[in-house]
């Protein structure tokens, strides 16, 4: 009982070890969004984006589909952000 504690404990670590990097990549692009005037509709989706990456469990992280998806997305969102800056600015 006390190993499965432990063990949980030790997974639960590695899990924040290994999404919170990605927590705050998707923090510094809404900071820079929120800097380059990018428009709110734009930034709720970064938000709810952070959200559901905030709230997704263990067991949804470890699976390389939802990583991956969630990678994918990041990266939507970073070329739209991009694309709003340059019509902004351009």
């Amino acid at each position: 009982m006390q190993h499965d504690k432990v063990q949980q404990e030790q997974q639960t670590c590695v899990l924040q070890e290994d999404i919170q990097p990605f927590i705050e990549e998707i923090s510094a692009l809404r900071s820079l969004a929120g800097e380059a005037g990018v428009t709110d509709p734009l930034l709720e989706e970064l938000d709810d984006f952070k959200h559901q990456v905030e709230h997704f469990d263990e067991s949804a992280w470890e699976r390389k589909e939802v990583r991956l998806l969630s990678r994918k997305e990041l990266v939507r969102l970073s070329l739209a952000v991009l694309r709003a800056y340059d019509v902004r600015s351009g």
